[in-house]
């Protein structure tokens, strides 16, 4: 569970499972062919399991990935307010670099 920066009272944490997620530039990952079909499938899972157009997904998904150090995966965590529902998108260490 997370808790979006709007629900939680304070200006930019956003908490996943108790610990606090950092916020990551899309431009800071290089992602390999597997992580871009782990995306693709998570967001036709969710679109497909709660009703929705798969571009409802993708536009809350924007400028909404996080690390919740100690673990090393990447986190698409959002609100999605047209349902009320948290939902997120796990991208494992194996599936993506850091650029530079």
């Amino acid at each position: 569970m997370f808790i979006p920066d709007s629900m939680c009272g304070c200006s930019e944490e956003v908490m996943l499972n108790h610990r606090e997620a950092l916020r990551i530039s899309l431009f800071e990952v290089h992602f390999k062919r597997e992580a871009m079909i782990l995306i693709g499938l998570g967001i036709k899972k969710l679109a497909a399991m709660h009703g929705l157009p798969e571009g409802i997904i993708k536009k809350h998904m924007n400028g909404n990935l996080f690390i919740a150090p100690p673990s090393q995966h990447l986190y698409f965590l959002f609100h999605v307010p047209e349902i009320d529902a948290d939902m997120h998108i796990a991208v494992p260490p194996c599936h993506y670099d850091f650029v530079g």
